[in-house]
């Protein structure tokens, strides 16, 4: 039994002594002498990802049958460090009750009915064909886009479908963007 705690009381000061901070080179001198130790020094340096800033439209009115305009936008700093060979691209995660119906359309309080609406690339393009569906990609910046007033921006359209024959009221509801960096 002597032995055990003897060898353990000296496998805790091993521990111990091994624990505490000891310097790599140890320098002795004496009076009269100049000793040399060195240092390595390395240095790590991150590159962070850069951040992409995009303007989307906190909410949009339509108040006749005429569309509404959606612009998104990104400024010329955040343009300048899109890398070469990438794009920050917005598309359409959902639209409607905000759930994933699936359905493009606004819900109102007032009058028991439903605002289709359709999402165009532009006022001229107003086509079904043309109109955009969930997940299709509706702007991208690409980094070398033309800058006006320190932004770039890209136009879409909102146009409710049958506007003059839709029951008076008030529609509301969310349209949802999914925004990322893929490649050209």
């Amino acid at each position: 039994m002597k032995k055990s705690k003897t060898f353990a009381a000296m496998a805790l000061a091993a521990i111990l002594a091994c624990s505490s901070a000891v310097p790599a080179f140890a320098a002795e001198v004496t009076e009269g002498e100049t000793a040399h130790a060195g240092t390595n020094i390395s240095v790590v340096k991150e590159n962070p990802a850069p951040i992409f800033t995009v303007g989307i439209p906190a909410e949009v009115t339509i108040t006749s049958a005429e569309p509404a305009s959606l612009v998104f936008t990104m400024n010329e700093e955040c343009l300048k460090t899109v890398p070469e060979g990438k794009k920050v691209s917005v598309s359409i995660a959902d639209a409607g009750y905000g759930d994933v119906t699936g359905k493009f359309a606004l819900y109102s309080d007032t009058a028991a009915a439903e605002a289709a609406y359709g999402v165009y690339p532009s006022k001229y393009s107003l086509r079904d064909s043309d109109k955009y569906e969930i997940g299709d990609l509706l702007a991208s910046f690409y980094g070398n886009e033309k800058v006006t007033d320190g932004q770039a921006s890209v136009s879409r359209v909102i146009k409710v479908n049958d506007y003059d024959n839709l029951e008076a009221g008030s529609y509301a509801g969310t349209i949802t963007f999914n925004i990322d960096v893929r490649a050209q």
